[in-house]
């Protein structure tokens, strides 16, 4: 008779939780300070949008007071919170 040995491997990460990074939003606020063309080159420079989503981005924080420029990961999201900052710009992070 032929015996089949079978050898059960644990997964050591198995055991380990998933922790995910908190998803938060890059909050844009308007400003008295900042031409509007300033605003768009930098929406443009910190996430590469094309100028139609940096417009209305801008147009939205200029007529609502705020606008969500991002969503992502806390760690992307307080660098680009920096970024922003560091070109005159108001900006906070929220978690969602």
């Amino acid at each position: 008779m032929n015996e089949t040995h079978v050898k059960t491997v644990k997964n050591p990460r198995a055991d380990r939780a998933v922790q995910h990074e908190p998803i938060c939003q890059v909050l844009l606020h308007n400003d008295d300070n900042n031409t509007v063309a300033h605003v768009i080159h930098c929406l443009q420079l910190v996430f590469t949008y094309d100028i139609s989503m940096a417009a209305k981005i801008m147009l939205e924080a200029h007529e609502r007071g705020k606008a969500i420029a991002e969503v992502e990961g806390k760690t992307a999201a307080i660098d680009h919170r920096d970024q922003l900052r560091a070109y005159g710009l108001s900006a906070t992070v929220e978690p969602i």
